[in-house]
């Protein structure tokens, strides 16, 4: 049981951390890259909202706790993070936000994979090309990435983080609370 937890545990800080890349995070960009317009309450609805358009195009859910035998401990919830090396904290600021993938069936984890990056590129989402069969990070039009990642345990362990462009600190602050799961609308 440890093990597992421990590998959980090791594949939501690779998710974020590969999160955090994709958004583009660095020093160089950091006058470039932050989106005025955007907030927090903003960012974390559009999150939410392309969560639940693949939800109703896939049939698949997205929820904080995982819907297998053993689902060890529920993710934590969205929150906003320093987009920028130094942990900044008066800096831009972006959203993240994991979810497990459930629904998967049994024996089906690289097809509910496949079908999630297909739904995702056909929406013109741009795959990274070093993208693998177990984890991929896609970019949105407006800027947003997911990622999407296999445990690789066998089981239907299927997350997906995502995360917003930067956004200034004075846009912090949302009253919307986040959903601890997300179904089809159908």
């Amino acid at each position: 049981m440890m093990p597992n937890m421990w590998l959980r545990a090791l594949t939501v800080v690779t998710t974020v951390t590969m999160t955090l890349l994709a958004a583009g995070c660095g020093t160089r960009k950091e006058t470039n890259s932050v989106d005025h317009s955007l907030t927090e309450e903003a960012a974390r609805q559009q999150i939410f909202s392309y969560l639940q358009k693949t939800a109703d195009a896939t049939g698949l859910g997205f929820s904080m706790q995982s819907d297998r035998p053993d689902p060890g401990s529920p993710l934590e919830p969205a929150g906003p993070v320093p987009c920028y090396d130094g942990y900044q904290e008066r800096g831009p600021h972006q959203i993240q936000a994991s979810y497990w993938v459930v629904g998967v069936p049994h024996g089906q984890v690289a097809g509910t994979f496949a079908l999630l990056q297909r739904t995702w590129t056909n929406w013109g989402w741009r795959l990274d090309p070093e993208a693998t069969t177990t984890i991929a990070g896609l970019a949105t039009l407006d800027h947003y990435s997911f990622i999407l990642r296999d445990s690789e345990l066998g089981d239907g362990w299927l997350s997906v983080t995502g995360a917003s462009p930067c956004f200034p600190y004075e846009g912090l602050g949302a009253t919307t609370p986040q959903p601890t799961t997300i179904k089809p609308a159908s």
